[in-house]
């Protein structure tokens, strides 16, 4: 009895420590789920499984839970860079399985504006995955959305196959072909004063507004863009009226890339150009050429009067008054104009022969020293092909010009100041002169006209 006794004492200690192990662990029936442990895997996709019965089942199959710590989310995936007018695809994800068939993402939750949804597949019948096949309705950008109803159950709601709803609205935009611009009717010189209207024409329209366009497209160099309206309501032409703000050339440009901004819900965006266009409108420059100088009586008063004005000439020069006046010569130069070759005393070059016309030439250019150019302009404007080519042969080439001041003649300084500003063309080359006899009347009819 003693020996039994001390059996079921030690029975029941046992029996007892056992018990109070099971309740430790809060075993209560077949039917309720233990205690709860988690798989190895990353916390964001990490599931709570049910232990019943000391076993371990599949999630899919024995898990009385199957919560994901954060909501169902899409996003769109290998969007093209831009379309070809062509049939083209992209990928959608889910971060987790989705109940709706491919065609009901079709047909109730994918959208696209400026084209439409052809096909939905499965990658590799997947459920979480999908191929999205989209034809553009042109050549304009198309944006493909995923929309969804809330509420799991209701027809084109996306939602897991635990009713866990989606909870965000990607979208994805696929621009399409390039754009072109072409700058139409625009003045070819400007003259730093007047407004100058030019017109923009795309290759296609455009949805935005002239406001958008000024600010995010335009940009204007040397100039501000006064106004830019539509081409008689088009969507694919404008007109911008510049104002110079300098002499400078003056710069018009349409950017590459050019983006919608977020408080315009009217534009899908303004596309994109195949390279930046640029217009640019150079000032109408006049050159200003004096002959048979550097003169002491007069080259001074003319170097003044250009200064005064921040004009720049270029004076063909006689050799020997090179010779005679360096100081003059150096202030020419130092004062930002330009030396030519007008032979060493103003010769004549069709009285001359070949090995003469080669030596009052050079012997200019050498006078000239480090300011010499390889400009000359022959006295009387007598040439012929045999003296081109001699000037040729020495790197020099003849400079004439396109209008006459008629300033030699003396026919007083209110005519010269008339024969220049009517022959002032852009680009026109203009010929005076500032030495070989009394230049007074050229001095100031340069200082009228130039006012």
């Amino acid at each position: 009895m003693t020996m039994l006794g001390g059996t079921v004492a030690l029975a029941a200690i046992w029996m007892t420590f056992a018990w109070m192990t099971l309740v430790s662990t809060q075993f209560v029936s077949p039917e309720q789920p233990r205690t709860m442990v988690h798989h190895a895997l990353s916390d964001g996709d990490r599931l709570d499984i049910g232990l019943l019965n000391g076993e371990v089942r599949g999630a899919t199959e024995a898990a009385t839970t199957f919560r994901p710590r954060h909501g169902l989310t899409a996003r769109f995936e290998d969007v093209p860079q831009e379309h070809t007018e062509a049939l083209f695809s992209l990928n959608l994800r889910f971060s987790e399985p989705v109940t709706l068939s491919g065609e009901q993402l079709r047909t109730h939750a994918l959208q696209a504006l400026s084209g439409y949804v052809t096909a939905v597949e499965p990658v590799h019948d997947r459920s979480d995955l999908w191929n999205v096949s989209v034809a553009p309705d042109g050549r304009s950008s198309v944006q493909i959305s995923l929309n969804s109803r809330n509420r799991c159950g209701q027809p084109g709601a996306i939602c897991t196959q635990h009713s866990i709803p989606l909870t965000n609205r990607p979208t994805a935009t696929v621009p399409g072909p390039p754009l072109s611009v072409e700058f139409l009717d625009a003045t070819e010189y400007h003259s730093g004063l007047d407004r100058i209207p030019v017109q923009l024409v795309f290759s296609e329209p455009l949805l935005v507004r002239s406001r958008t366009l000024a600010i995010l497209g335009l940009q204007a160099g040397a100039a501000s863009l006064d106004r830019l309206r539509r081409i008689d309501d088009r969507q694919d032409g404008w007109e911008a009226v510049l104002i110079p703000e300098s002499s400078d050339d003056l710069v018009l440009t349409v950017g590459a890339a050019l983006d919608c901004p977020d408080d315009d819900p009217g534009c899908l965006e303004l596309r994109r150009l195949e390279v930046p266009a640029s217009l640019l409108i150079p000032p109408a420059t006049i050159h200003l050429t004096f002959d048979d100088g550097p003169e002491p009586a007069t080259t001074p008063a003319i170097l003044d009067i250009l200064a005064r004005y921040d004009a720049r000439a270029t004076f063909f020069v006689v050799g020997r008054s090179v010779a005679a006046f360096p100081e003059l010569i150096e202030r020419m130069v130092n004062e930002g104009h330009t030396l030519g070759n007008h032979t060493w005393k103003h010769d004549d070059l069709l009285q001359l022969s070949a090995d003469e016309v080669i030596e009052t030439l050079w012997r200019t250019q050498l006078a000239l020293g480090e300011h010499a150019t390889p400009c000359f302009r022959p006295p009387f404007y007598r040439f012929n092909a045999e003296i081109v080519n001699l000037a040729a042969s020495l790197g020099l080439r003849m400079i004439l010009n396109t209008g006459d001041t008629d300033d030699w003649t003396r026919p007083g300084a209110t005519a010269i100041a008339a024969n220049i500003v009517a022959a002032a063309e852009p680009n026109a080359i203009l010929v005076l002169h500032d030495g070989g006899g009394d230049r007074t009347q050229t001095v100031q009819a340069l200082e009228s006209a130039l006012r």
